[in-house]
């Protein structure tokens, strides 16, 4: 639901959208354009210059994601890059007057580092290929910014000064102590807080000036309970932490670094994780914990900015108020509102007014009441295992025995999914599919023991969540055991193989987007000693006969006599995560075993189709394929 362009806060427009597994009273919905649901955003990756009178943005040009700056008192918006080949990524302000961003080299994930002025003058490619990283917070001005790069050992990030006209690196004014995880600056840019790899401990160290030797605070192992810190308070003392010592989740608390003393809790879930904090730079302080629940849920510290939040829910109530940024004088901050229907829109509240005024939609062409209703749910897997999911109903639809499309995200581990507007499940659930997205155990979010119970369970009980969620749906009356479809990218990709030569049973086809097929090829015979651990402690160690076994028994490559349905898969030829080998030795093994696919590769994408044209087409054979292969009515 969305609101007139400009509006006061505090007026009730509509009345909150309640979520519902029984019958929907509207009629059903049109087929809608491919392309409804598969354009490029109107915008994204919206940023303020300090000033406030900027808005720096990524719009669509010629199809490809480019730079635009919003000048919010004249009301125009300029184009300041034309890439025709390439993606512009992570616009960022230096000063009021020099924008930097990053550019991939055909999903290749190789991003040089780029600045331009406001105006458009001056543009330069600053650093080709990615040898230096951002640091949160962004510290710097229009000549220099602070950034991660190995200057003084070879594997190991120091901070150092770049020059924004040049590129190049001054001295660092913090050397790395040691296998740097991440870095924490202060209000006043000063490098306080590193977390370094030692062995298999994460350590957490501290200091309060740039020349102050280190001292550790923290220390934990990197699988085991512990607390990680998220940022520094405006009084550059107090440091927000998330922790889980004692705790089946994370929550989130105050640290004392003058004392060394962990403070009181700030927020925590018995079910959730909670380990994100919203940061207002005008009041210079922390002034939110959000996290993800059955959607993303704000606990604000500021008592006048839960009034404005509370007036925007009032206001506009169904959505997430996202607060994306504050202006640095405090008065504009920027909301990003977005519902499971609704891809949302970008908001801008003036204090001084007291008034919300929309910058833009993200997405025109989504009519919010054509979209399907998401909803969480959950159930038990068959060793009582809770698995948390989303439901998607397709609109004006009994749900009685419909079609069922199993979709399980990427990663697999850390990652889940969420309550939004997704593409894909929206697309579905106007073909008239239910939507099932399952948080199989080893998705994030839901506390070490959910995430770590997937280690090593790759077409094991991770695949079991998923039958287990047709199975539940077949239970409720919602699923038509005969028109279940499996459909994943990366680690879903793999899960969709998984399905068809692990379970074939279950289903009438899959989709395997950018999808692995042999664990093996994940694991590098050399690679750094943080990956090594962690394909070691997740997927299996080489050197044990029995961890190669599983290894080699749960790689759908191996299998691909089994499969009894149609597959669709498509892959880009740059991939760097899922190198193209995955989809040319399982086209070997489906051919070898006369199999029914089909396969597209695509020469200019990486891992997944970034190319608005490639993915539109993409969806296409989708959609083709569903209709071909998946009876419409039981």
């Amino acid at each position: 639901m969305r609101a007139p362009a400009t509006f006061l806060v505090g007026l009730a427009l509509i009345h909150s959208i309640s979520l519902s597994v029984s019958p929907v009273a509207a009629a059903p919905v049109k087929e809608l354009p491919v392309e409804t649901f598969f354009k490029k955003a109107t915008l994204s990756g919206l940023r303020f210059s300090p000033n406030g009178k900027y808005v720096l943005c990524v719009v669509p040009y010629e199809r490809r994601q480019n730079l635009a700056v919003i000048d919010l008192e004249k009301g125009t918006k300029n184009l300041l890059s034309n890439f025709k080949d390439r993606q512009v990524d992570s616009p960022r302000w230096a000063g009021n007057d020099r924008i930097l961003f990053l550019v991939d080299d055909q999903g290749k994930e190789e991003f040089s580092l780029y600045a331009v002025n406001r105006d458009g003058r001056d543009p330069s490619n600053l650093v080709p290929g990615r040898s230096v990283n951002f640091l949160p917070g962004f510290p710097g001005d229009s000549k220099s910014l602070l950034v991660m790069a190995a200057m003084t050992h070879a594997d190991w990030w120091d901070v150092a000064p770049i020059s924004l006209t040049t590129g190049k690196l001054s001295p660092p004014v913090a050397k790395a102590p040691g296998d740097v995880q991440s870095y924490l600056l202060d209000s006043k840019n000063v490098v306080r807080i590193a977390v370094i790899r030692d062995g298999e401990q994460l350590i957490v160290l501290h200091r309060f000036a740039n020349k102050e030797p280190w001292k550790q605070i923290a220390s934990r192992h990197i699988d085991g309970e512990g607390w990680d810190p998220i940022r520094f308070d405006g009084d550059d003392r107090t440091l927000f932490v998330a922790s889980d010592i004692g705790r089946k989740t994370k929550a989130v608390y105050r640290y004392d670094t003058q004392t060394g003393e962990m403070g009181e809790l700030v927020h925590g879930d018995d079910t959730y994780d909670v380990e994100n904090v919203v940061y207002d730079g005008s009041k210079k302080k922390v002034v939110a914990v959000s996290y993800n629940a059955d959607r993303e849920r704000f606990v604000w510290l500021d008592p006048e900015l839960k009034k404005i939040h509370a007036r925007m829910e009032l206001s506009l109530p169904g959505v997430v108020h996202r607060p994306l940024q504050f202006s640095d004088d405090g008065n504009r901050i920027i909301f990003q509102s977005y519902g499971d229907r609704d891809p949302g829109v970008y908001y801008l509240f003036d204090r001084t007014t007291n008034k919300v005024s929309e910058i833009a939609v993200v997405k025109p062409e989504v009519n919010p009441e054509e979209m399907a209703a998401t909803q969480a749910v959950s159930y038990n897997a068959r060793d009582q295992f809770l698995v948390h999911a989303y439901l998607t109903l397709p609109v004006g639809v009994e749900p009685k025995k419909l079609p069922l499309i199993i979709h399980p995200h990427g990663g697999p581990y850390g990652i889940r999914d969420d309550w939004l507007f997704n593409p894909e499940v929206q697309f579905y659930a106007n073909r008239g599919f239910a939507v099932l997205q399952i948080n199989y155990r080893g998705s994030g979010g839901y506390g070490r023991a959910y995430e770590q119970a997937g280690f090593k369970k790759w077409g094991l009980e991770m695949q079991n969540d998923l039958s287990d969620g047709i199975a539940w749906a077949v239970a409720q009356g919602i699923a038509d055991p005969d028109r279940v479809v499996i459909s994943g990218a990366s680690y879903g990709g793999y899960a969709t193989m998984a399905g068809l030569t692990y379970t074939p049973e279950l289903y009438v086809a899959g989709i395997n987007y950018v999808g692995v097929t042999n664990i093996l090829d994940l694991m590098p015979k050399t690679a750094t000693e943080e990956r090594n651990y962690w394909m070691r402690t997740r997927l299996g160690d080489l050197s044990n006969f029995d961890d190669r076994k599983r290894i080699h028994d749960t790689s759908p490559v191996h299998f691909a006599d089994r499969v009894r349905v149609p597959l669709l898969m498509a892959y880009g030829k740059n991939d760097p995560r899922v190198k193209i080998s995955h989809a040319y030795d399982i086209e070997r093994a489906l051919k070898k075993n006369d199999k029914p696919y089909e396969l597209i590769v695509q020469d200019d994408e990486g891992h997944g189709f970034r190319n608005e044209e490639n993915s539109i087409a993409f969806f296409s054979r989708v959609d083709a394929f569903l209709k071909k292969y998946v009876p419409r009515k039981p």
